[in-house]
């Protein structure tokens, strides 16, 4: 029997009387990917952050690999360092090279030699497409190419799971197929991935399991092709007619 990588298990969560997360229960298995949808303030990147305690649950279990990872003698930054993460903003240091911002981590974390640290990081580069702009700053590249860095430093580490905050949110419209692209990619390579994302496209076609959160509850959960084509839930079916239809708009004539 194959053991969940993540495992969550009635999480709550609260910020003062808000009660964002209503006991939350929800398994991640090897080389999974799940995305999780739902409408804004459902408690979507509140869920993703308490899966490596960013937000500390207030009450329930997190296990990882089939070990709680809730408590004060647990190593927190060593249960990060496999499962990294990938913010809306792109968070790259702007004074190193996108090199550089790959190759810190692996050194300061791993401990890696500068040598083996930069090796690593031009093949994460290269998977993303971007070998030829190892010696460039942020600075100098789009919105997409700087979150494409941001995934190259994340799965340079190894990680058993990535996560994934509405990676392409703060991206311009055209620049969201070439990250999300690469998120293919990574899928199509067997990574395990959890994805709170809008892009419907992406969850339709990429996801193995979507789950739908609706006021700190996961309201439904399953296959995305009967997610999409039959849901089992009116508050899913309200949902996705609404993101659906708003994405089949017609752009304005020219």
């Amino acid at each position: 029997m194959v053991t969940p990588l993540i495992e969550m298990k009635n999480i709550h969560k609260s910020f003062g009387e808000n009660h964002v997360l209503k006991g939350v229960s929800m398994k991640v298995m090897p080389g999974e990917v799940v995305a999780i949808i739902g409408p804004s303030g459902s408690g979507k990147s509140t869920l993703l952050r308490c899966i490596n305690r960013l937000n500390e649950p207030d009450a329930g279990d997190i296990l990882f690999d089939g070990y709680t990872i809730i408590g004060k003698d647990i190593d927190i930054d060593l249960v990060r360092s496999q499962m990294t993460m990938v913010f809306q903003s792109f968070n790259l240091f702007m004074h190193l090279t996108a090199r550089k911002n790959i190759s810190l981590p692996l050194r300061e974390v791993k401990k890696l030699s500068k040598e083996e640290a930069d090796r690593l990081a031009l093949e994460a580069l290269d998977k993303v497409g971007l070998r030829e702009k190892a010696d460039a700053y942020p600075g100098e590249l789009s919105g997409g190419q700087q979150q494409r860095v941001a995934i190259a430093r994340a799965f340079a580490m190894h990680p058993k799971v990535l996560l994934f905050d509405e990676p392409t949110s703060a991206l311009d419209p055209e620049l969201i197929g070439e990250v999300l692209e690469v998120m293919k990619k990574l899928a199509y390579m067997g990574m395990t991935m959890v994805v709170v994302t809008h892009e419907m496209g992406f969850a339709r076609d990429v996801a193995d399991r979507v789950v739908f959160l609706d006021q700190g509850m996961v309201a439904e959960e399953g296959d995305p092709d009967r997610i999409f084509s039959n849901p089992s839930n009116e508050r899913t079916r309200q949902f996705l007619k609404r993101v659906l239809q708003a994405e089949q708009v017609p752009p304005p004539p020219q």
